[in-house]
Parts: structure tokens; C-alpha cells; sequence
């Protein structure tokens, strides 16, 4: 295979991962427009240990999220609020195979330590009842 097969090939590729990623994105956002709050799924982590994970509020930021409530998705779930564009950047990078942000920022997203350690933080410091860190409980 010539290298602009190959390129062309992997253009496709990628275009038909992110057509997939679109198609599913307006899809959830569509159900979630459909589903009234109280009809969400509790988070199985928070009803078995009463604590908060990480990716506990999720569900219902993206619900406030699709709904236009923007301050009650950042109240929901902050850390997902601030990863969702960086998300979507990230794949828009991928796809159109070239940088759209610094250097040092890019570096910074991409490196995955950085993700689980903001994951471990959050995830702690959620739990923590006093101020000024328990607003990042969702609620």
C-alpha cells in the first residue's frame, strides 16, 4: 500500500470513529432530554459506600448539561465539566491529525498521570464534609 492510500485510509478511519462519537453524543443528549431527573440511575459506588466517586453527579450533569442549566451541571460534577471539552479537543486533534492548542497544553492533556491523579484528588476531596471543599459533592 502507497503512503496516500494509507493516509487516505486512515482519514476514513478516522472520520467514521468520529461520525460514531457524534452520532452517540447526539444520541445520549437526545435520551437525556427525554428522561425527567428523578428517572436517572442512582450511582452504584455512592449506595453501596455512601461515598462519592469520581464520576458520581455524572449522569445528571450531562441531564443539566443537555438542558442548558449550566450551573447546576458544574454543581453536579465540576471535574467532568472542565474534561468534556478537553475530550472533545482531544479527539478533534486526532482526527484532523495536528495540534489545536500549545505545545504545553497538548502535552499536558494527553498525559494520562495527570488524569488519574485529578480522578484520585477529586475523587477524595469530594468526600471531605467541610468547606470550602464540600461543594464539589454533586447536589
Amino acid at each position: 500500500m502507497n503512503a496516500v492510500a494509507s493516509r487516505a485510509s486512515t482519514f476514513d478511519m478516522r472520520t467514521v470513529v468520529v461520525g460514531a462519537a457524534a452520532v452517540s453524543a447526539l444520541s445520549g443528549a437526545a435520551l437525556l432530554r427525554a428522561v425527567e431527573p428523578g428517572a436517572l440511575w442512582p450511582c452504584a459506588f455512592h449506595a453501596i459506600t455512601g461515598l462519592h466517586c469520581p464520576g458520581c453527579g455524572l449522569t445528571r450533569m450531562l441531564h443539566a448539561l443537555v438542558h442548558g442549566d449550566m450551573a447546576r451541571a458544574w454543581s453536579m460534577n465540576p471535574l467532568a465539566m472542565i474534561a468534556l471539552p478537553l475530550l472533545a479537543m482531544m479527539l478533534m486533534q486526532w482526527w484532523l491529525a495536528r495540534p489545536l492548542v500549545p505545545a504545553r497544553l497538548n502535552r499536558v492533556v494527553h498525559d494520562g498521570r495527570v488524569w488519574i491523579v485529578a480522578m484520585v484528588l477529586f475523587g477524595v476531596l469530594r468526600n471531605l464534609p467541610f468547606a470550602p471543599l464540600a461543594w464539589m459533592a454533586p447536589g
